[in-house]
């Protein structure tokens, strides 16, 4: 039988309306505008008392009187009347009432460049009714071209049909992302002359480096006027992900992959031919963010507009995805230091993101210059002409900044070192760090004040901003600059430790395997869903029931203390890390209570951190490395490897002192009965010099802000509520119809290639 279109009444007519015509019959052929129903209703409108009053404007003196309209509704479609769903007499309360059904010879639900890709017709006329054709293929799934819209009605059987072949094959959809998932890019001049030079220290991780160019538009002043500059030549340098080709073979068998990157088409086409050079993985599946309707966001509902049960996205970036449940975040791909996402100056700013350490401590310390250097420029503080110390000072807690110098996706580099004797000791050496201006760009004010993706002023400016931080990085040639900084350091430890063995000077290591651990994650998640399959033949499951239920098991019934971790001032509920760690089954608290069951810190010698250690001597201690080596692996690790020793206890006199002095018994300490204003005074005058006054996550230690926390942290431990099942496909033979309009959209995606 073939489909019908329903017509329904608009929202804005007077309702409740009564039937008292029906102007069409069953089978009737009808043309646009036909009138279908015709309906009266009843309205007050006030009346003269006399003649006398009709110059009276106020018309709460005037009596009201009951008066009944007439009115039509047009049917705005051609077609033949298949069924009727009204009669005379019948009362409508709202638009929900179904007045006929027809049937159309187009209902144009495909649509391409204006046109209606089915019968040819114009669909952007807009007729005196102010209907539009248009309006009725208002979705974009295609990967390669925006022009390409089809109705939801059409939307739902591709997606039917996609997910029949899917099951068919016993695959699920992968989304990757390229900058710092798979691959990590720059276009510093440095690393070609360093792939050309064997003697270089760095030439064994990067001989392996791709490149290639692309021709962009120059920047031109705001209002310029002049002729248009030619476009220049920018080069690119690409690193890929180690064990990159591994990973694709293997997942590649389980999933469909798709590309989905902030970068534009040009950049992300040349990146698949590096990382997909026959076509296999991806084929034509691309999206970018010249096809992706938005520059800030991503949405799985620009592929997936109907179900997303089967899909699973890789990112380096949360933010972006708005934490969707069908999220795997992987620890951005660092490679170039101090480099970052080139392709994320537009996107928006992260407060702090967080990555294991590198495995060499000279690199850990020139990172941690960077990020100083950042946190201390978006404070405001004055930069000493881009100078900073090159160790902090022991048992402090110094703001960081997970943001590189070129790149709001570096991630910062806890301490390399769990021994609390091994963290830096102060030191006058100064060691210059390139570092481009940070803080609140015109981007993220215009962001707040525009209309998003419809503000041409933004789109603008973002671009702009995009190239004046690649034109930055071609001519400062950070890495050259970085490398230098690192032989000082390298120098100044030889000279202090007088090791007999010599550190490498190497800037670039490739000692990432990332993607070994994604991998395993990857294939246990395909082997659960369809080991659900297998059990349901009515109910399809769910991949993201599947993913949460597997990740809250890794941190169920932890308690986590961030002491040293985020940079000064950062909000605990939004921090990426505490929201990563959350998604894992963890619980956060701003300050010390007797449910912690780990501190992690940077810096075992803060107050925060000894005093966990002094009223709880079997809280575990930790290096953040824990948090992102379970988060990897998905499954808790044993701690030993990093477990912090903490010097400098407060004696059992002293805690009882403490406890004592705010009518605390030690065995039930509550952490949302401390005053901890009232303590940090107490325990300074207490403890004189020795106490530290620089734990930088204390921000948040009043008692409602804790209550709130642990409220917080029970609710999302509650247990999440589990999503309607959707029921599986029913494998329906396919009209012609069907097959026709498959075969249309295929060719129709091929237009834009």
């Amino acid at each position: 039988m073939a489909e019908t279109t329903p017509i329904y009444l608009p929202n804005n007519l007077p309702y409740p309306l009564t039937v008292v015509k029906v102007g069409v019959s069953e089978g009737e052929e009808i043309k646009p505008h036909t009138s279908i129903v015709y309906y009266k209703y009843f309205d007050f409108e006030p009346v003269p008392l006399s003649e006398e009053d009709d110059s009276k404007n106020d018309e709460s003196e005037r009596k009201l009187i009951k008066v009944e309209y007439v009115g039509s509704f047009e049917c705005p479609l051609e077609g033949t009347v298949s069924e009727i769903n009204v009669k005379v007499g019948d009362k409508l309360k709202d638009a929900s009432s179904k007045i006929v059904e027809i049937i159309e010879p187009c209902s144009h639900s495909i649509q391409y460049g204006g046109l209606c890709a089915l019968c040819g017709k114009n669909i952007e006329e807009i007729d005196y009714s102010g209907f539009n054709d248009k309006d009725r293929a208002p979705i974009s799934m295609s990967h390669g071209t925006t022009n390409l819209k089809v109705s939801t009605r059409e939307a739902e059987n591709i997606e039917k049909s996609s997910t029949q072949r899917l099951l068919k094959e016993e695959k699920l959809s992968l989304v990757v992302d390229l900058d710092q998932t798979v691959i990590h890019a720059t276009v510093d001049p440095t690393v070609g002359e360093w792939m050309s030079d064997p003697n270089n220290p760095n030439y064994e991780s990067i001989k392996d480096v791709k490149s290639f160019s692309l021709e962009e538009e120059a920047i031109v002043p705001p209002n310029y006027t002049g002729p248009k500059p030619p476009p220049h030549l920018r080069w690119y340098y690409v690193k890929l992900r180690p064990g990159l080709q591994e990973f694709l073979d293997k997942v590649a068998k389980l999933y469909e992959l798709h590309i989905y990157t902030m970068a534009t088409r040009s950049y992300a086409k040349n990146i698949a031919k590096i990382i997909d050079p026959d076509g296999i993985y991806f084929g034509d599946r691309i999206l970018s963010r010249d096809e992706s309707g938005s520059l800030t966001q991503k949405s799985l509902q620009r592929l997936f507009p109907v179900d997303t049960s089967m899909v699973v996205v890789i990112d380096d970036r949360g933010d972006v995805w708005n934490w969707s449940p069908n999220l795997i975040k992987v620890i951005p791909y660092d490679f170039f230091v101090g480099i970052g996402d080139i392709n994320s100056s537009f996107l928006p700013r992260q407060s702090t993101l967080l990555g294991p350490s590198k495995r060499r401590r000279s690199v850990n310390k020139l990172e941690d210059q960077i990020n100083s250097l950042k946190a201390l420029k978006e404070a405001g503080a004055p930069d000493d002409e881009n100078a900073i110390s090159t160790e902090d000072e022991e048992g402090s807690e110094s703001p960081e900044s997970s943001e590189s110098p070129a790149s709001p996706d570096s991630p910062d580099s806890p301490a390399e070192s769990v021994k609390s004797e091994d963290q830096p000791k102060q030191t006058d050496e100064k060691i210059n760090i390139p570092l481009p201006d940070a803080g609140y760009s015109p981007v993220d004010r215009m962001m707040e004040l525009g209309d998003g993706e419809d503000n041409t002023e933004l789109l603008a400016a973002q671009e702009t901003e995009r190239t004046t931080v690649l034109e930055q990085q071609l001519q400062d040639r950070p890495l050259a600059k970085l490398q230098e900084n690192l032989d000082k350091i390298i120098e100044e430890d030889d000279v202090k430790e007088h090791s007999p063995t010599k550190e490498e000077h190497n800037l670039l290591s490739d000692d990432d395997n990332e993607l070994e651990t994604l991998g395993q994650a990857l294939v246990r998640i395909h082997n659960e869903f369809f080991f659900e399959v297998e059990k349901s033949s009515k109910n399809l499951p769910d991949v993201k029931d599947i993913m949460t239920s597997m990740k809250q098991l890794v941190f169920d019934g932890f308690v986590f203390l961030l002491s040293g971790v985020l940079p000064l001032g950062t909000p605990l509920e939004t921090a990426d890390i505490v929201i990563w760690a959350k998604s894992f089954g963890a619980s956060f608290v701003a300050n010390y209570g007797k449910s912690v069951t780990h501190v992690i810190c940077k810096n075992p010698g803060t107050f925060k951190v000894r005093l966990a250690k002094s009223i709880d001597p079997n809280v575990k201690v930790v290096n953040p490395d824990w948090l992102f080596s379970c988060i990897a692996l998905w499954e808790k690790v044993p701690e030993d490897k990093f477990i912090m020793e903490v010097d400098g206890l407060l004696s059992e006199s002293e805690v009882n002192a403490y406890l004592k002095s705010h009518n605390m018994n030690g065995d039930k300490l509550e952490g949302e009965n401390l005053d901890w204003d009232e303590i940090d005074e107490e325990m300074k005058e207490f403890l004189g010099s020795d106490y530290d006054e620089e734990d930088d996550d204390g921000n948040e230690g009043d008692e409602s802000v804790l209550k709130r926390d642990r409220e917080e942290d029970e609710a999302e431990t509650s247990g999440i509520e589990k999503k309607q099942k959707t029921d599986q496909p029913d494998e329906s033979d396919s009209s012609s119809d069907d097959d026709f309009e498959k075969e249309l959209l295929e060719d129709l995606e091929g237009l834009e290639e």
